[in-house]
């Protein structure tokens, strides 16, 4: 079965450029890949994803998402590639990518994060490639810190650069001496 909006292909479902406001019922446990890109998807409902196991693409992007429900992904152990860029999130859950150790791709360019939460990107042990440019990192407030360390830790994996907002300084670059708690929201 197909749901009724999206066209699909052996364990493909393409439900990309539809419209939709939320994600669709009636998605095969077996499905691989999952395009969602291109809608108005505004919510993402708790579990939403939870049967759907064999997932390796999910591509989230060019929607108007806000935030994420904490463990939205934790189902997901076999993701390769996640694409959440070009949404509105300002901030993402503590631990939504720890169950993600097979995930290779990450996309979150083009949304309005100022921070990553510590430990965010601790379990991605699998990861080559993320995209982070355009957010307004905000890099006077020491909750940065996390992302400019693993930044330098893993220079190699990061496409395009991660910027501060107003200065343009390079994210990796920033150092603690440059931070404080008192600069945080």
């Amino acid at each position: 079965a197909c749901p009724s909006q999206c066209s699909c292909s052996g364990t493909e479902v393409h439900c990309q450029k539809k419209s939709l406001a939320s994600v669709p019922a009636g998605i095969p446990t077996t499905t691989q890949v999952l395009y969602l890109h291109v809608n108005q998807i505004t919510k993402l409902e708790p579990g939403v994803f939870d049967r759907l196991v064999n997932l390796q693409k999910l591509w989230l992007n060019s929607n108007q998402l806000t935030s994420l429900p904490a463990g939205v992904f934790d189902s997901l152990v076999k993701l390769k590639e996640l694409k959440l860029y070009s949404n509105q999130l300002t901030a993402l859950p503590a631990g939504v990518f720890d169950c993600l150790g097979n995930l290779q791709r990450l996309s979150l360019y083009i949304n309005q994060l100022k921070s990553i939460p510590r430990g965010a990107f601790d379990n991605l042990k699998s990861l080559t490639h993320i995209w982070l440019f355009g957010n307004p990192w905000d890099c006077a407030c020491s909750d940065i810190l996390y992302l400019s360390g693993w930044l330098g830790q893993h220079a190699g994996k990061e496409q395009g650069q991660a910027v501060c907002s107003g200065t343009n300084t390079p994210v990796r670059a920033v150092t603690e001496a440059s931070t404080s708690p008192s600069k945080c929201p």
